[in-house]
């Protein structure tokens, strides 16, 4: 999420990125392997809202080289 921001991007969240609500999420195409590894917290997050494979939440992985994302509210 942070790296979003500070590109410019806007990202949906209504917990201010605590790792709550699960609304930054976003689908990672390709360089999902650029992204830190998954927490537990965040494989919670992604349960607790149905959100599929293929998505992680913005607020809680650290970009660690080139991504590619996409999310339905751009």
């Amino acid at each position: 999420m942070r790296a979003l921001l500070d590109a410019g991007v806007p990202v949906a969240s209504s917990c201010n990125g605590a790792g709550v609500c699960g609304k930054c999420k976003v689908q990672v195409p390709r360089g999902g392997e650029n992204l830190s590894p998954i927490s537990d917290d965040e494989i919670f997050i992604l349960e607790k809202n149905g959100i599929g494979k293929g998505f992680r939440i913005s607020c809680q992985c650290l970009v660690q080289g080139d991504v590619t994302v996409d999310t339905s509210y751009w």
